[in-house]
């Protein structure tokens, strides 16, 4: 019997990407509600598919999408409830709660979401955290600049691909940050803002992400830790991930303990969790609990070095099915983001098919077409595309991704050329 899957907004690309198409290939029915269908170009292609009906609903009004899936189940049978984007998690929750469907408790959801309320339960619980401060005004701002240990950062209490988090390195830059976010009144998706932003310690130390899977409450399965590649600073963008991470049975089994120690902090209750931490002097510390699947690719990081699909362990869950979490191959995977070096307009890709041919690369892809206003990475949302490889020999992995990357050139036509 196929299963009817409603979707409450997701990411543009990625893995929601893969779960809608994946879905509607296989014949099972897919409802996908959004206040902008036009956001998501993949829905255009499915576009008469049997499989997909999208609905158009106010997503960031709670009682409307009350009513929305009220509506929705009255009239037909769903099965799961779902959203692969990080601003709609915790109206996920509290629908699915409301009416019925597996997920992720509301309370464990709108802790991780809400990150000042993450810093203060990990705290709470024994963990170690930053220092780390709530700013709602501008006197607050002032105070806060005049306390912080430097550099330190300044980002947004709830966002999604490092947009907004910026590390500064005096109280003129931390103010002028503070008023750069609080003077914000929407997010990305047309949320309301309340003008709140979070100032943080400082962390030193390489950073990873810990993937995991979440049966019920304390009983969290690690599937593996992820090595990341950062930007420069000011900014903290991803890169490029390795899976799993190099790193001796000391150190991983340490980032595995805090992540644990942290789900389980929160109430953290079924499903993925991608955790994000820095391994620092002092041992590791948490810097967030994404409640959902790692984006930037990397569930296609751990099938292909594992074989454990993430994708359908996570649906298979909402179905409240059983899953399997046994991996069937033991080898590496990288992925590496392209990005654009100046400001401007793209003009032309070249290199693509190049880029395929080296041995061990598994996918190459570009996200944004010419014409569209690039800069370089600021945030996720800055890529233009990237690149995977995989293979047994982790050098030749990271060799093949490196090469195939640097194969890519593009042709970006500054503002001033383009005037």
């Amino acid at each position: 019997m196929r299963a009817h899957f409603a979707f409450i907004e997701s990411n543009t690309t990625g893995t929601g990407k893969l779960a809608v198409e994946r879905l509607v290939d296989q014949g099972q029915q897919v409802t996908f509600i959004t206040r902008q269908p036009g956001k998501y170009p993949f829905l255009a292609k499915l576009a008469g598919s049997p499989g997909l009906q999208v609905l158009e609903a106010d997503t960031n009004d709670q009682e409307a999408m009350d009513a929305c899936v009220r509506a929705l189940t009255a009239r037909t049978r769903v099965d799961a409830l779902l959203t692969f984007s990080t601003f709609y998690v915790p109206l996920v929750a509290w629908l699915a709660a409301r009416y019925g469907f597996r997920y992720l408790h509301p309370d464990a959801a709108r802790i991780c979401h809400e990150k000042h309320e993450a810093r203060k339960v990990l705290r709470a619980a024994g963990l170690p955290t930053p220092e780390f401060w709530l700013v709602t005004s501008e006197a607050q701002a002032l105070q806060v600049s005049r306390e912080a240990t430097y550099p330190c950062v300044v980002k947004p209490t709830a966002e999604s691909g490092s947009t907004g988090v910026r590390r500064v390195d005096s109280p003129e830059a931390l103010l002028a940050h503070y008023r750069a976010l609080a003077s914000r009144r929407v997010n990305e998706r047309g949320q309301a803002l309340a003008g709140e932003v979070l100032v943080e310690g400082f962390l030193t130390g390489p950073e990873f992400s810990v993937e995991t899977v979440t049966l019920a409450r304390g009983d969290t399965r690690v599937i593996g830790v992820t090595r990341k590649h950062l930007s420069a600073p000011p900014h903290f963008v991803e890169l490029g991930h390795d899976f799993p991470a190099p790193l001796d049975d000391s150190e991983r089994q340490a980032l595995e303990r805090a992540v644990v120690a942290a789900l389980d902090a929160v109430g953290f209750d079924l499903g993925p969790a991608h955790t994000e931490i820095r391994l620092c002097a002092q041992g590791p510390v948490v810097i967030e609990i994404n409640p959902r699947l790692a984006g930037g690719m990397i569930p296609e990081l751990v099938r292909h070095a594992t074989g454990i699909d993430l994708l359908t362990v996570l649906l298979e869950q909402l179905l409240g099915r059983p899953v399997d979490l046994t991996p069937r191959q033991k080898a590496t995977a990288s992925i590496r983001f392209l990005t654009a070096s100046g400001a401007g307009r793209l003009a032309a890709v070249h290199g693509v098919e190049d880029a395929r041919q080296e041995d061990g690369v598994r996918e190459v892809s570009v996200d944004k077409a010419p014409g569209v206003t690039v800069r370089p990475p600021e945030s996720s949302g800055d890529r233009l595309g990237h690149v995977i490889a995989s293979g047994e020999d982790r050098a030749h992995v990271e060799r093949a991704v490196t090469q195939a990357l640097g194969r890519i050139r593009f042709d970006v036509v500054a503002p001033e050329a383009a005037a």
